[in-house]
């Protein structure tokens, strides 16, 4: 790694670590937190959709089963937090085998309808085991504890700034080695890799495996974060939104999976106040587009790879406008109509 990225990198993590201290308000200390922890979703997700280019419509179920199996080993057992984590790991790891070794032989617009397919099973599932699940009421789940001391707000935040780090260690390695080739290779022309002796489908496997494991961490952290879960926050629309995360981000990156969770994070929020979400959204864009035009000044990317990005924010700053003038038009015409009521 390059010194100005060391720099960088350390930068950011001085930044991740201070921010609670600064800022003192336990909503934005969420928000941050929600974020974190749908970039450790999307480290994994970008894994299949970026690198092996399948499309994955059940990692909101994948979710549900990492945030269930935490809070059902809690609830039921009483196990701590360093149990729980590891076993949620593993847990949903192994129903992203169960999902991928049939899945994986289909492929393209039949892969997405047996992923979502999956996704609506286990959402079912979750609403329906009353015994383990408790229905449609959920579960509460509090903060964890270490030695006998809960975490707060600000405490439980490091602890998942910590594993972000971890997984973004982790999913960097496993990309810098020989799967991580062999991912890219079997996306790029998997005839080709078959070919050369790598197995098309094992990889895929492996790959899907790989990104369940992190959805299962973030969802284990989810649970704790929100104290609470129920089977509807685990929709298609969750699924959507962390699509759209790795689309707007760009794939192939994870500091894509970072600004992709920012965006989906921070989005409804800013839809509250319209001139908040256009002040937000053109500065997103311009950010975007200098740091799109400084990396292809240096020849560091393709214009392949910013195009989406560029296109997505761009698209969203014309659209905060937009809305913006449908709104003032809405008002003034409301306010004519009562004009000549009166």
């Amino acid at each position: 790694m390059k010194a100005k990225n060391w720099i960088a990198a350390l930068i950011g993590l001085a930044v991740l670590a201070i921010f609670p201290l600064v800022s003192g308000n336990p909503y934005y200390i969420h928000l941050v937190e929600t974020i974190m922890i749908y970039a450790i979703l999307l480290f994994g997700l970008d894994i299949v959709v970026g690198y092996t280019g399948q499309v994955s419509l059940g990692h909101a179920g994948l979710f549900g089963v990492g945030a269930y199996t935490a809070g059902v080993l809690f609830i039921k057992l009483g196990m701590p937090f360093y149990v729980t984590a590891p076993l949620s790991i593993l847990v949903t790891a192994g129903f992203g085998a169960i999902l991928a070794l049939p899945a994986l032989r289909v492929s393209g617009p039949y892969l997405a309808m047996v992923t979502l397919a999956f996704g609506t099973i286990i959402q079912i599932l979750i609403n329906e085991m009353d015994f383990l699940t408790n229905g449609p009421m959920g579960l509460k789940i509090p903060k964890p504890m270490f030695a006998g001391h809960r975490l707060d707000e600000v405490q439980y935040y490091w602890l998942v700034a910590a594993l972000l780090v971890v997984s973004l260690i982790v999913v960097h390695r496993v990309l810098k080695s020989h799967l991580g080739r062999a991912f890219e290779a079997l996306r790029d022309s998997p005839i080709a890799s078959d070919c050369m002796g790598v197995s098309v489908y094992r990889y895929k496997v492996i790959a899907f495996v790989i990104s369940a494991g992190f959805a299962g961490l973030a969802g284990c952290l989810y649970s704790y974060s929100e104290q609470y879960i129920s089977p509807n926050t685990y929709n298609f629309e969750l699924t959507i939104l962390f699509l759209l995360a790795i689309i707007m981000g760009g794939r192939k990156t994870r500091t894509g999976a970072i600004i992709g969770s920012t965006v989906i994070v921070m989005l409804p929020k800013l839809l509250d106040d319209i001139s908040n979400f256009r002040v937000v959204a053109t500065a997103l864009a311009v950010i975007v587009v200098a740091g799109a035009a400084y990396s292809l000044a240096k020849k560091s990317t393709t214009p392949r790879r910013v195009a989406v990005p560029i296109i997505g924010t761009a698209g969203l700053a014309v659209f905060s406008f937009w809305i913006e003038a449908l709104t003032s038009y809405g008002s003034s015409d409301r306010a004519r109509s009562t004009a000549t009521a009166r």
